[in-house]
């Protein structure tokens, strides 16, 4: 189960960065089926575990 819960936390992650990298939201969620509401809160989520750094820089978008 352990196995299960990382393999989504990673996807969660990945979307989340794809966000914060400029790919609208309305996009990533037909792309990965679930909802825009639900991708703005693993974004939320993201932003409060990796703070700052969860932002890219202009150079890596």
């Amino acid at each position: 189960m352990r196995q299960r819960n990382n393999a989504f936390k990673e996807v969660r992650n990945k979307v989340a960065q794809e966000a914060l990298a400029g790919i609208k939201v309305g996009v990533l969620a037909r792309k990965y089926d679930v909802s825009p509401k639900t991708i703005r809160n693993w974004v939320k989520e993201f932003q409060d575990e990796f703070g700052a750094d969860a932002v890219p820089t202009i150079d890596e978008r």
